[in-house]
């Protein structure tokens, strides 16, 4: 169970990195007109394993029903803007032009989600540290 914890914590730290590198390609693309929209396309399509392996580790690592709820709010976030918005540029490119607003929630999702992770491993590891007992208790 904690190392399910903690390869979801991993996980979700990971996904929020590729989320920001995507913002950094997206911004070579755009603003810098240096690269191809390759590298964004590429990593983008790659930040679904983290989020599998978010998927699995919560209900293997027992995480609270809150947090797999989240996760799977933010793989259907993923799934809409990676599967579904970009590819509405022809037909609704009103709907499409959310693409990058959902990263903002992508991100937001994700930090919150990596932060009870560490909150949980780090109540897991003070609740196994035996506490000391006082030795004689006065009246016994």
């Amino acid at each position: 169970m904690k190392a399910s914890r903690i390869a979801y914590e991993i996980a979700g730290w990971l996904f929020i990195i590729g989320v920001l590198v995507q913002v950094f390609f997206a911004g070579m693309a755009v603003v810098a007109g240096r690269w191809g929209w390759d590298n964004h396309i590429n990593l983008g399509h790659f930040l679904a394993v983290p989020l599998l392996v978010m998927l699995v580790t919560a209900y293997v690592g027992k995480l609270p029903g809150r947090m797999k709820r989240l996760t799977w709010l933010l793989f259907g976030v993923y799934v809409l803007q990676a599967d579904v918005l970009i590819f509405l540029r022809a037909s609704a490119p009103v709907l499409s032009a959310f693409h990058p607003v959902m990263a903002l929630i992508d991100f937001a999702l994700g930090l919150t989600l990596a932060r009870q992770a560490r909150a949980i491993i780090r109540a897991d590891k003070t609740a196994a540290v035996p506490q000391p007992q006082p030795e004689g208790i006065p009246g016994d």
